[in-house]
């Protein structure tokens, strides 16, 4: 081995030292293939339960157009969607972070979840007020735009490839609110799709 290839072999190690130092890399790609088998569930029952009140996501639909009943079982899905997602990406986060056997730098996942939670807990307050008060087409764009900037934003403290996927977000919720007769069908691209889809490339390249 020549000199050359040993000084950029340390140099590698050295930037592997100080990426896992500066950044959450625990995260696994199961994560966001079962995140997004969750999500894809969930648009289905609640295209159900819309079907079943003969209500269309369009510029003209309110919530007074859904039964009273409907009102509850949609928020509730969400959250247990929401539940499972952020159950299942905990589960095996925590087992990549058993298979390398480091210590997880706290600052940076504080960091991180701070980044992330910020602008969804914002979205989540807007979409329920919007679903209660207004007309149900913004719903999913706020959704979509929200999610896609605390991922943008978390993407600062892990890996690059979750950036991309933020902005992938913001642009499907942009195409949302400019088509909305096609909102739930954004919703299950943005969510349960393309989380599949980003769970596959990711394990595909990483490993985990």
């Amino acid at each position: 081995m020549t000199d050359v290839d040993s000084g950029l072999r340390d140099i590698a190690e050295i930037r592997s030292i100080m990426e896992r130092s500066t950044k959450f890399i625990s995260l696994s790609g199961f994560a966001g293939i079962g995140a997004g088998t969750v999500a894809l569930a969930g648009a289905w029952l609640a295209w159900i339960m819309f079907d079943a009140d003969n209500v269309v996501l369009n510029y003209r639909a309110t919530v007074a157009d859904l039964q009273p009943d409907t009102h509850t079982s949609i928020v509730l899905l969400g959250a247990v969607v929401l539940l499972l997602a952020l159950g299942i990406a905990w589960f095996f986060s925590r087992r990549v972070i058993r298979k390398h056997a480091e210590p997880v730098n706290r600052t940076v996942m504080r960091h991180l979840i701070l980044s992330f939670a910020v602008p969804v807990l914002v979205g989540a307050f807007m979409s329920l007020l919007i679903f209660y008060r207004g007309p149900l087409w913004p719903v999913v764009p706020a959704m979509l735009l929200f999610y896609g900037l605390g991922l943008f934003s978390a993407g600062s403290f892990t890996f690059g490839e979750i950036r991309t996927l933020g902005l992938i977000e913001i642009l499907l919720g942009l195409l949302a609110a400019l088509l909305p007769e096609f909102g739930l069908y954004f919703w299950a691209a943005g969510f349960g799709v393309l989380h599949i889809v980003y769970g596959v490339l990711f394990f595909r390249k990483y490993r985990q």
